[in-house]
């Protein structure tokens, strides 16, 4: 089986200064101090979040690489709907904006998505923090929102950082690139929620708790003056790919221009935790009276990922209004119409 070329006609890359980073493609690291979803992950059985779902882009292979496929561009995303005709992933907008630059210039030939619990890493002489489409279902579609932007050289506030996936279906099935069959009927998507839903909850002085989920590149078990890992970001190659998830996110407040940001504190030094590279697209979870919603997705944050989260909240007019399009959309082609599939050199959709 090959993987097809994808074409979309788009240039940008996006940015990442100001002392904070995108949670972004190809950065290396992860969710600190949390725990693997699943009581067993090689089998995906007993996960807390099994629509929590990662993302990849896949460039061709180069000379001497005996491989269909090589990883690159690792985001996180969630389940947001499925039907008979698609399957919807919501994720991060930085990581649509270069997934549709990526297919567009040839840096990447296809994007996929996986609902494993842990991406086992199978290429041999490239690199251990790479792997192959084998348990990706390729041929998704990146759809960004017109809103989107600007970059410039605030990555850290970059504005609607929300766009979606779409994976069309074929008969009905999902099937990865290694030909295994994706049972999603056990898979809920996620629940969002009402508008305005984070304007009722507490801020700075009552923190309200919010738990990560994402499959970032490593993650530091140890808190400061527990001995070993003294904190903060490491790339630990042993837990690459692997879905893990951590409550203590403490938000914040709102910030950006349209307030459609969420500042969150994970400073371990006051017993938080959060996320960091690679979980970009995630979802952040809140506890509303023992119903989950997903209120953020996971944006930015700074460098050594032990001070503050920047996640793009999920109860805008703009989000929901962009999320309904793409959900009553009649097919896929027509989710298309509720974005863009082409961005400009900032990355962002063609004015």
């Amino acid at each position: 089986m090959t993987i097809t070329i994808r074409a979309f006609r788009i240039l940008a890359l996006l940015a990442a200064c100001g002392g904070f980073i995108a949670m972004a493609p190809a950065d290396a690291r992860a969710i600190t101090f949390g725990e693997p979803d699943c009581f067993d992950n090689a089998a995906n059985l007993g996960c807390g979040h099994p629509n929590t779902v990662s993302l990849s882009g896949f460039r061709a292979p180069r000379a001497g690489e005996a491989v269909d496929g090589v990883g690159d561009g690792r985001c996180s995303g969630s389940l947001l709907a499925k039907d008979d005709e698609r399957v919807i992933i919501l994720t991060a907008g930085h990581c649509v904006s270069f997934y549709i630059s990526a297919l567009a210039d040839g840096t990447l030939i296809d994007v996929g998505v996986s609902f494993d619990a842990e991406i086992e890493r199978d290429i041999p002489d490239i690199s251990t923090s790479s792997w192959s489409p084998r348990q990706y279902v390729l041929g998704a579609l990146p759809v960004l929102p017109q809103e989107y932007g600007p970059q410039g050289l605030n990555a850290w506030n970059l504005q609607f950082d929300y766009g979606v996936v779409v994976l069309p279906l074929s008969g009905g099935a999902l099937e990865t690139h290694g030909g295994e069959i994706v049972d999603l009927t056990g898979i809920e998507p996620v629940t969002l929620p009402h508008p305005q839903f984070l304007r009722g909850i507490a801020n700075v002085r009552d923190p309200a708790i919010f738990t990560a989920v994402g499959y970032g590149v490593g993650e530091a078990h140890k808190r400061p003056g527990e001995g070993g890992n003294k904190g903060g970001a490491v790339n630990d190659v042993s837990k690459l790919g692997v879905r893990w998830t951590t409550t203590g996110t403490a938000y914040v407040t709102f910030m950006g221009r349209e307030q459609n940001l969420m500042m969150g504190s994970q400073n371990p030094a006051r017993g938080y935790t959060g996320s960091c590279g690679g979980d970009s697209g995630g979802p952040i979870f809140y506890d509303d009276n023992g119903v989950e919603l997903q209120v953020a997705i996971t944006s930015s944050g700074d460098a050594i990922c032990r001070g503050s989260a920047i996640m793009a909240r999920t109860d805008t007019p703009a989000v929901q209004a962009f999320l309904g399009c793409v959900e009553s959309a009649p097919t896929v082609a027509d989710i298309g119409l509720c974005g863009c599939t082409e961005v400009d050199r900032q990355g962002e959709c063609p004015k």
